[in-house]
């Protein structure tokens, strides 16, 4: 499919479900305001919420057209329009997602005093009841305070992790590897997403960081840009910050297709990253074999660009075999293939997700089989790298991360 009916279906559906979002949140604004003012400052209010509304609707739809282009990395676009756009996409869901659970809770407590053959108390008989001044300045008070937690929550999130790279070093032994390459290190970076959220500036801070790991190979795992062309040139232009003493191979993701993967292709390959296509690559060092193999983005149906035929045409089956894929989904087919290490990316860990205490409530493992970390099966081992970019709102709270593995004989 074209790049462009992608991103634009793409747009449609998101922005469609993202209006309902907001009229269910604009209704419960107009209800709260009938119970807490009255009059003139009532419908000041009013006015003044949809002034809000309509304003912050056209910095969405303003990002399209700074997406597309080339000067969304200017920090005057940044302040005045991708970030606050940004994080009123990200305060509507995150209301949405509260207020649906208070309904929720709502309709499980109805349900249970119906069960005990007691009558629900209806919000709606409620609104009906006269209130005093008192009353008015408690629903007046607490709904503002509400807003603003609800409303400052995504701007801490994304100025306390959104940069806050994290080294995750994790040992993987396995009985296959072969002894004289013992020790083999891996720097994997994943889910770049060049564009709105990730400037030139950010991503050479990135590759600085990979520089310092000294690792002997760097591999990356897709979604290289997030939408547009126009976010290929700040790529380019930060991979000269990565020593190239390390090989770099990669593979592409689904974001990289949104832009025009040829273009998104031969940029990479121009900097000098090995791209495994659908492809594989035998490295030799210490006279050992290590086969490195890639797979284009495997997506569903029509978006389904991976080819593990092409890929594994010149594979021996007792080499060791280390996949690259976007995403982690086909590790079951991988191990079948008997590759012995899988790197991927994708999920951004759920980007959003967190737990509290003993509590998971990261919505990620409701998404996908393989969400994140690392997952063993009979000496075969996935690493799912939660990314260190930012799709759809320009906050983190699940860390991003530089993965660096070694490799051991068991």
């Amino acid at each position: 499919m074209n790049p462009v009916w992608m991103f634009t279906i793409f747009f449609i559906v998101v922005f469609s479900v993202f209006s309902l979002m907001q009229y269910r949140l604009y209704r419960l604004f107009r209800s709260w305001l009938r119970r807490s003012f009255e009059g003139l400052q009532r419908k000041r209010w009013e006015r003044g919420g949809k002034l809000a509304l309509i304003g912050f609707n056209l910095l969405l739809l303003m990002q399209i057209p700074v997406r597309m282009g080339s000067f969304y990395d200017f920090m005057p676009i940044q302040i005045l329009i991708v970030y606050p756009a940004g994080l009123f996409f990200a305060t509507v869901v995150f209301a949405f997602l509260i207020v649906t659970v208070a309904d929720v809770v709502c309709l499980m407590t109805d349900g249970v005093r119906l069960i005990f053959h007691r009558s629900p108390k209806t919000r709606a008989g409620y609104a009906e009841l006269p209130l005093s001044n008192g009353r008015r300045e408690f629903l007046r008070k607490g709904g503002m305070g509400a807003a603003a937690v609800v409303g400052s929550f995504p701007l801490v999130a994304s100025i306390a992790t959104a940069r806050d790279y994290q080294i995750n070093r994790i040992t993987m032994p396995f009985k296959e590897f072969p002894p004289e390459l013992n020790g083999l290190t891996i720097a994997h970076v994943s889910d770049l997403h060049s564009g709105l959220y990730m400037t030139e500036n950010n991503m050479r801070e990135i590759f600085d960081i990979v520089n310092g790991l000294s690792a002997d190979f760097v591999l990356m795992t897709g979604d290289f840009v997030d939408s547009a062309d126009s976010q290929i040139e700040p790529l380019v232009n930060a991979l000269k910050t990565l020593h190239m003493r390390a090989p770099v191979y990669g593979c592409l993701g689904n974001h990289d297709h949104f832009a025009t993967v040829e273009k998104v292709s031969a940029a990479l390959e121009r900097s000098g990253v090995v791209l495994l296509n659908n492809s594989s690559e035998r490295i030799v060092m210490n006279n050992r074999d290590v086969m490195l193999v890639g797979i284009d983005d495997a997506g569903r149906g029509a978006a389904n660009f991976a080819r593990f035929d092409t890929a594994m045409r010149h594979v021996e089956p007792d080499v060791f075999k280390i996949m690259l894929t976007h995403r982690p989904d086909v590790w079951d087919e991988c191990r079948e293939r008997g590759i012995h290490l899988t790197l991927a990316g994708h999920t951004h860990g759920g980007q959003v997700g967190f737990r509290l205490g003993p509590l998971n409530l990261n919505p990620v493992y409701l998404v996908h089989k393989y969400a994140m970390g690392e997952y063993v099966e009979q000496d075969r081992r996935l690493y799912v790298n939660v990314g260190v970019g930012m799709v759809g709102v320009p906050i983190r709270m699940v860390k991003p991360e530089i993965a660096l593995v070694t490799l051991e004989t068991s």
